[in-house]
């Protein structure tokens, strides 16, 4: 049997993530217009969980 290394409940949350990011930046940026650091932030937060999500895509068998 294959060791569980988590690669489901964490591409599962990172595409969580992803979409609360997605849905929710433009709000938060209205809401903190003048906050370069939030900005980067959810920037930073967008891209890295698409990186994730998508590197796991790569690694993970077929079917996970």
């Amino acid at each position: 049997m294959a060791q569980r290394v988590g690669f489901y409940s964490i591409r599962k949350t990172a595409r969580e993530l992803c979409r609360l990011v997605t849905k929710f930046t433009p709000v938060i940026q209205a809401a903190y217009p003048n906050s370069e650091a939030i900005a980067i932030a959810l920037a930073a937060a967008n891209a890295a969980c698409a990186a994730l999500v998508e590197s796991i895509d790569d690694l993970a068998p077929q079917g996970v």
